[in-house]
C-alpha cells in the first residue's frame, strides 16, 4: 500500500502526553513530503535491526531480505519495494528452534522474543559461484539462494552467533565470515569461515557477550581485512587480523568511553595517512596500531551511531555521530573538530527519547546530495498508564552535510513497554533510481516502511 505523507505537528500518542515534538518551521513543513509504502509482515511479528538490501533480480532497484518471527515460526522473505513477495522460507532456523532453549538468552536483545533484536542478514556472492546468496543467522548461519530462497547450507557453530560480518580474511579475492560465538553461556570464541563454511581458525576469547557489532575492514592496508568487535562482559574491545592474531585491544571504560561495549564503528580513510578506526562509544579515532588520535568522550554522552562519508562540497571526509541519551547529532572533520551540532529532536521530561544506530547517509533532496537521516526511538515504561498498542508518532530527521534541516518525516509504531520506533533507517533504491528511498523497520508495527522522495 502506497500513500502520501507530510509532516504534521499532531502526535497521535505522546508516551502518555509526555513527548514534546521537534520545533517545525512553515518552510520546513512545506519540504517534508514523501510517499510511503507499507509492506505488511503479519500480526505479532518479531523483526530485525539488520535486513539485507541489494538488487537481486537485476532490474536496477533493490530487494529486501527480511528475517523475522511469525509467532514461533522462523521466516526469511524477499520483497520488492512495491511490496511484492518474491519468496518466503521457513527452512532457516534461528537459535531457539535449533537448541530448543527459550531461557538461556531471555534477557538479551539477541533473543528471538525480544523486540529489539540484531538478526544479521547480508546479500552477496559468498561462495564465488557467480550467484547471489542471502546470508542470515542468529545462532547458526544459513546460506540461501537469493533468487529462490532455497536453503543451500547451514553453518552451526555450536552456540549463539551474536555478531558476524563478511570480509576478505584469507584472500583479497574471496569472502569469508568472521563470527563471535557465545557457546551456550559457557565460553566465547572468535572464529573465521571461508565462503564454503570450512573453518579457517578459532580463538577462545576472555568474554562471551559480543555486543553490539563486529566489523571487517582493511585497517592496516595490506589488502586483507581486520576484525573489530567488543565483549560487554569483559568490557574489552579487540582488533584482530584476518588470520586471527590479536592486533591490539582496549579496555572500553578506561580507553574508549563510559560503556561496556562499542555500539558502532567504522574503518576507512578518515585522515590522509592510511585507514583509521572510529568508534561511536567515546567518539574515538584510532590508527592502525591502536594509538588514540582524538576523542570526544568528555563531550558526547553515550555515542551510538558513527558513519563516514565524503560530501561532494567538502575537501575532506566527514564523520556523523549521534548521542543516544543526549539526543544530539554532530558532524566532525578528520581532526575531531565539531563542525555542527543538531538538537531539534523530540524530547520527553524523563529522557526516554533516544537516538540509536537507526540512521544513514543518503541523497534525499536531489541526485548528488549528501545528507543524513536519523530516526528517533522512544522508550516506554512498563508501568505507564498508556494502553499497549496505542499508536505512537516519531520522526525521521533529514539533515544536510552543512547541518541544515532538510525534512522531518513522521512515522508510526505501536507503543509497548521497552523500545519503540525505528529499528533501522537505511538508504536504498527500492522505489526510485535517481534518489534514495528510506527503509524503516518499526519495533512493533509488523510492517516495513518505505519513504520515497516526491
Amino acid at each position: 500500500m502506497t500513500e502520501t505523507v507530510q509532516l504534521s505537528q499532531r502526535l497521535e500518542a505522546c508516551l502518555g502526553g509526555r513527548l514534546r515534538p521537534p520545533v517545525i518551521s512553515p518552510d520546513l513543513a512545506e519540504r517534508s513530503h514523501a510517499s510511503l509504502t507499507r509492506i505488511h509482515l503479519g500480526e505479532a511479528t518479531v523483526n530485525t535491526c539488520n535486513p539485507a538490501i541489494a538488487d537481486v533480480d537485476g532490474d536496477g532497484l533493490d530487494e529486501i531480505a527480511m528475517p523475522f518471527n511469525r509467532g514461533e515460526e522462523d521466516v526469511v522473505a524477499l520483497f520488492r519495494g512495491d511490496g511484492t513477495k518474491l519468496w518466503e522460507t521457513t527452512a532457516a532456523k534461528f537459535y531457539h528452534s535449533v537448541y530448543d532453549d527459550d531461557e538461556l538468552y531471555l534477557r538479551s536483545h539477541w533473543h528471538y522474543r525480544t523486540h529489539h533484536r540484531h538478526l544479521l542478514t547480508r546479500i552477496c556472492d559468498l561462495d564465488g559461484d557467480g550467484e547471489l546468496e542471502v546470508v542470515v543467522g542468529l545462532g547458526p548461519i544459513h546460506i540461501l539462494d537469493a533468487q529462490t530462497g532455497r536453503l543451500k547450507s547451514s553453518f552451526d557453530l555450536d552456540g549463539l552467533v551474536q555478531v558476524w560480518d563478511l570480509g576478505h580474511l584469507h584472500d583479497p579475492a574471496a569472502l569469508g565470515i568472521a563470527a563471535g560465538v557465545n557457546h551456550h553461556d559457557e565460553s566465547g570464541s572468535i572464529l573465521a569461515l571461508d565462503g564454503h563454511g570450512d573453518q579457517l581458525w578459532r580463538h577462545e576469547t576472555v568474554g562471551k557477550s559480543f555486543e553490539d557489532k563486529l566489523l571487517c575492514g582493511d585497517l592496516t592496508g595490506d589488502g586483507l581485512d581486520e576484525i573489530a568487535f567488543s565483549m560487554a562482559d569483559a568490557e574489552r574491545f579487540e582488533v584482530r587480523r584476518g588470520t586471527g592474531e590479536l592486533l591490539w585491544a582496549k579496555h572500553v571504560p578506561a580507553d574508549i568511553g563510559e560503556d561496556t561495549h562499542v555500539d558502532d564503528l567504522v574503518i576507512g580513510p578518515i585522515q590522509e595517512s592510511g585507514n583509521q578506526l572510529a568508534t561511536s562509544t567515546g567518539a574515538c579515532l584510532f590508527d592502525s596500531e591502536g594509538n588514540l588520535l582524538w576523542s570526544l568522550r568528555d563531550r558526547l554522552e553515550h555515542g551510538q551511531k558513527v558513519s563516514l562519508a565524503q560530501p561532494p562540497q567538502a575537501a575532506e571526509p566527514r564523520l556523523y555521530i549521534c548521542s543516544k541519551t543526549g539526543r544530539r547529532a554532530y558532524l566532525l572533520d578528520p581532526q575531531g573538530r565539531v563542525l555542527w551540532e543538531y538538537a531539534n529532536f523530540s524530547a520527553t521530561p524523563d529522557g526516554r527519547l533516544y537516538l540509536t544506530t537507526a540512521g544513514d547517509w543518503l541523497d534525499w533532496s536531489g541526485p548528488g546530495a549528501c545528507e543524513i537521516v536519523q530516526a528517533e526511538v522512544a522508550g516506554a515504561d512498563p508501568d505507564a498508564d498508556t494502553p499497549q498498542g496505542t499508536p505512537l508518532t516519531l520522526y525521521l530527521h533529514i539533515l544536510s552535510a552543512e547541518g541544515a534541516e532538510v525534512a522531518k518525516l513522521p512515522y508510526q509504531d505501536s507503543l509497548r513497554p521497552g523500545m519503540n520506533g525505528a529499528m533501522c533507517a537505511r538508504a536504498c533504491h527500492l522505489r526510485t533510481r535517481d534518489r534514495h528511498d528510506i527503509l524503516v523497520i518499526p519495533h512493533h508495527a509488523g510492517e516495513i516502511l518505505i519513504f520515497s522522495p516526491l
